[in-house]
């Protein structure tokens, strides 16, 4: 009777262990797909910009949300180490739109390295997005929130066949102010 009841204890301390082991609803939605809401203001702004330079629309990918989650819990703007990645990414603080638009602005540093977060936006061989946001703590009390996206593929040094081609005419449209 003893070990029944020992057996019954350790069963109900693995299912409450699983229990609690599993992801926030918010995080299980972005991963399966079904986070509407976050999902389209993330897949809206890239495919956006992503449009005015003939690349084509990206599709959200469940398991680059749950490690660019991963990577924001990480409150860090540092980026992943390359030897533990296969994906490209993007790392910013505050809100979606705060972080998109600082990405977004480094096209003014085009061609150079500097322009690397815009680039990663519109790489044309890049074909699946995931995106992971965390309430991070700031010096005290202060909350804000990091923002990741990772894509896949990510840039690979195929420079020109991924921009340089695809975004000439656009480019110099934009810097001439047309």
């Amino acid at each position: 009777m003893q070990f029944k009841s020992l057996l019954a204890f350790f069963s109900l301390s693995q299912v409450l262990s699983l229990a609690s082991a599993a992801p926030p609803p918010e995080l299980k939605a972005r991963v399966d797909g079904t986070g509407d809401e976050f999902i389209q203001e993330w897949l809206k702004l890239h495919n956006d910009e992503r449009n005015s330079y003939n690349a084509a629309p990206l599709s959200w990918n469940g398991d680059l949300a749950y490690a660019a989650q991963q990577w924001a819990e990480q409150c860090t703007e540092n980026p992943p180490p390359a030897d533990s990645r296969n994906y490209g990414f993007n790392i910013g603080m505050y809100t979606k739109q705060q972080a998109f638009d600082a990405w977004k602005q480094t096209k003014s540093s085009y061609p150079g390295d500097a322009s690397r977060p815009w680039q990663q936006i519109v790489w044309k061989s890049t074909t699946d997005l995931g995106c992971g946001e965390a309430t991070c703590v700031l010096e005290g009390d202060m909350l804000y929130t990091m923002n990741a996206c990772f894509y896949n593929p990510g840039y690979d040094g195929n420079y020109f066949a991924n921009v340089e081609a695809q975004v000439r005419v656009s480019l110099l449209a934009f810097r001439s102010g047309y």
